[in-house]
């Protein structure tokens, strides 16, 4: 596996925690801990997201519109990426 599969697993990995750490709280609204935990994977997942796309370039469309260039068209496709 290379660094930018490993970085993309990691970045895949923290938010299924968030989603499920989501799932709890829906049935735990006032559980305060959990609140302040979820919030600290939530920064951490947003600044690993923020380094995988400075390194290797936008995961989702949103965010392809950076210095007046449209980077998302610029990485390669799904079938382009081999198997």
């Amino acid at each position: 596996m290379n660094c930018k599969e490993e970085k993309l697993k990691e970045l895949m990995a923290l938010d299924f925690k968030l989603y499920d750490m989501q799932l709890y709280l829906n049935t735990h609204p006032y559980d305060v801990d959990m609140i302040e935990s979820y919030e600290e994977f939530a920064e951490e997942a947003e600044a690993a997201r923020k380094k995988y796309e400075d390194e290797y370039g936008p995961l989702k469309a949103i965010n392809g519109a950076k210095d007046c260039e449209w980077k998302w068209i610029n990485n390669p496709w799904p079938w382009e990426r081999g198997v």
